[in-house]
């Protein structure tokens, strides 16, 4: 979890702003002055303002005067001294707590109070999963600050962590729902024809006597109404998580504090940017601004999914103007340039009616919009803090001025819509989605399932053993059916998986005996040196937190790879393993001692010999198979991973397809996974030689 935190932003008045920028501790220093609990303006999605009462309820139950801060994870959420910092300027003894929009491990302070702060934020890391809101932290920590075992818990987790173990999930995700879903569809069709099919037989084999077909079909039927009507009992969450809806009025507070501010200043910062950009560097982009002859405004501020337009400054560009429009008329028209508050922050330039050709403005800015793009030189290199920042907007405001002269103009590109605030952690229905293949697969299941319970039925009659088809049986068709599900992975699943077995290969690999090849021990190290380096980027020890799906993904293929070097180690088929091919449909699955004829999804052309696991090699049809069958088997198989940044309802892609050391690559051979090439792509994409 993320050390971030939480804290809410009031109104900055027009005066203020054009006064210059004052410090981010100073501004939250007063808003703790007017309220011990200050929750964000910018995190509407996880924490909305109309959510403080809840934490100012949880704050006084720590029995010390409490100071809660609940900021965006940008900005000064990542200054180390920030709360002693704002302690000093509001000169209140206490404990101080810094919260983060996405939960993660509450950072405190204490001054002139005797609370285990630091170990109850240990403990709450520990124990709480990665899905806690930041509400359900908070209270969390309360909770073991006054169960007087802070130190001892602390250790606890401490330990849990190091061995590889993870508390369970607090809440339903899609895909947990889907896969709830499907495994009502599953057993709503499934048992109920098991039941009639089996009795059915059962009777034929005695001859007429046993249980009566009408009797099985309302025994069924009563079957399946039990299961329909309990399965939302059981899978009851109606939520991905805990955070509290917004209302309208939260999702507009933080456009309307930088609407106010732009219509006074037209550079507006945000408090929490404040000393991004020096009050010269501000007077000289007000000078530049009003020395334009179309109107530009420009807004700094903390761009996070947790904001009201998830993150997108052209989105919160047309809601600023929509705001201004609608209060000033064509006044309120004109060039927006939103930029995120931070020195790499993305720069947005949205044009609303001025004058300009957006599309030219587009080329001419394209290496501005990302933090470290291309800025020219301002000619204010006296200036030598934060240059980057005001680089880049002083840079935009050069190529406004040069832009080419046009009709009032509409935006390059017409933002989309951002999911809805209040829908967007809603689960869907259990009957949605998944629930109808489970139907279908649920008839697919019970057919097996009674194959293998009328064999065995005829097999007891054989040696005439009163042997039950048991519900072992049952589970043997249940596996096959699940053997064909798709491979989803979720970044969650991967992290907790390569977190244990990165962990679990160390070891292994310290004890490996003095007899292994030196050429085999060094083509493990390299596996596990290139797994370390992208699994652990940030040189903590641990598996990074906001490592994507792909990322672990190769991370783990590597381990697994070196996990079988190691087992097999002298072996001869050890010889030559840096080109160890991985399995096509599935990396994770390791080295691919077989291969078969198939094409990827999404590839054109025809099928060609691929290298293959024994498991996934058995699963192909034979050669003469129909093409379609082949196609279906690959694509129950074959690895599909969430794409990194796309929404959480987005269907999953195949691993091939999503750019990371796993892409896709050439032809022929030169396609092929290896770990040698596995591990000069992380070296290459690190700078590591």
């Amino acid at each position: 979890m993320l050390l971030t935190a939480m804290a809410g932003l009031g109104a900055a008045s027009g005066t203020a702003a054009a006064a210059g920028p004052t410090t981010p501790a100073a501004y939250l220093a007063e808003k703790l002055r007017e309220n011990p609990v200050h929750l964000s303006d910018q995190l509407p999605r996880t924490n909305p303002l109309s959510a403080r009462s809840a934490f100012a309820r949880a704050a006084k139950r720590t029995g010390v005067p409490t100071y809660v801060l609940v900021l965006p994870g940008t900005g000064p959420a990542r200054d180390e001294g920030l709360l002693a910092a704002v302690h000093d300027r509001l000169g209140e003894d206490g404990l101080y707590v810094l919260l983060g929009e996405d939960g993660g491990s509450p950072r405190t302070e204490t001054f002139g109070v005797d609370v285990p702060a630091r170990d109850a934020a240990t403990a709450t890391l520990f124990e709480l999963p990665y899905d806690a809101g930041t509400l359900e932290v908070f209270r969390h920590f309360v909770d073991v600050l006054r169960s007087g075992d802070a130190v001892r818990r602390a250790e606890r987790g401490l330990e849990a962590s190091r061995a590889g173990e993870e508390p369970d999930k607090l809440h339903t995700s899609r895909t947990d729902r889907e896969n709830q879903g499907f495994l009502t569809g599953v057993l709503l069709t499934g048992v109920p024809v098991f039941l009639v099919a089996t009795g059915w037989y059962i009777r034929r084999r005695r001859g007429g006597k046993g249980p009566r077909l009408r009797l099985l079909v309302p025994v069924a039927a009563g079957t399946a109404l039990v299961i329909g009507a309990g399965a939302p009992l059981v899978f009851d969450d109606t939520r991905s998580d805990a955070d509290k809806p917004p209302t309208a009025a939260d999702l507009r507070a933080r456009t309307v504090r930088v609407a106010q501010g732009l219509r006074a200043d037209p550079v507006y910062v945000d408090p929490l940017g404040a000393g991004l950009l020096s009050r010269s560097q501000l007077d000289r982009l007000r000078e530049r601004v009003a020395r334009l002859d179309v109107r530009v405004r420009i807004a700094v501020v903390p761009l996070v999914t947790a904001d009201e337009s998830a993150g997108d400054g052209a989105r919160l560009a047309k809601r600023l103007h929509d705001r201004l429009h609608d209060r000033m008329g064509k006044d309120g028209d004109g060039l927006y340039l939103i930029a995120g508050a931070s020195e790499d922050g993305d720069l947005e330039l949205v044009n609303y009616g001025a004058r300009l050709d957006s599309a030219a403005l587009q080329d001419a800015t394209e290496d501005l919009r990302f933090g470290g793009g291309g800025a020219e030189d301002s000619g204010d290199s006296s200036d030598s803090e934060n240059q980057g920042l005001y680089q880049r907007l002083d840079s935009a405001l050069r190529a406004v001025g040069r832009a080419p002269h046009a009709p009032p103009g509409r935006p390059y590109l017409e933002p989309s819509a951002a999911d809805d605030p209040v829908t967007e952690d809603v689960l869907p229905s259990l009957y949605a989605e998944d629930f109808t293949p489970g139907l279908l697969m649920g008839g697919v299941g019970a057919a097996a399932a009674f194959g293998v319970t009328a064999a065995g039925l005829a097999a007891a009659g054989r040696i005439r053993t009163a042997i039950r088809p048991a519900p072992a049986a049952r589970a043997s068709g249940a596996g096959g059916t699940s053997s064909q599900l798709p491979a989803r992975l979720p970044a969650g699943r991967l992290r907790r998986t390569a977190r244990r077995e990165l962990g679990e290969l160390n070891d292994a690999f310290e004890a490996v005996p003095d007899g292994l090849p030196d050429a085999v021990r060094a083509q493990v190290w390299d596996c596990l040196d290139a797994a370390t380096l992208l699994l652990d980027q940030e040189g903590d020890n641990r598996v990074d937190a906001d490592a994507d799906a792909p990322t672990l993904a190769a991370g783990l293929a590597l381990i697994r790879v070196a996990r079988a070097l190691l087992e097999r180690g002298a072996a001869p088929a050890a010889r030559g393993a840096g080109r160890t091919r991985l399995c096509t449909l599935d990396p994770l699955h390791g080295p691919a001692p077989a291969s078969g004829r198939l094409k990827l999804p999404g590839e054109t052309g025809s099928a060609r010999s691929r290298p293959l696991c024994a498991e996934c090699r058995a699963a192909l049809p034979t050669a003469g198979s129909r093409p379609a069958r082949a196609a279906e088997t690959v694509a129950a198989r074959v690895l599909r991973l969430p794409v990194p940044g796309a929404a959480r309802s987005a269907p999953y892609e195949p691993y091939h397809r999503i750019p990371g050391p796993l892409a896709a690559q050439g032809t022929g051979r030169s396609a092929e996974l290896t770990a040698d090439l596995i591990v000069r792509r992380v070296r290459e994409q690190l700078g590591v030689h």
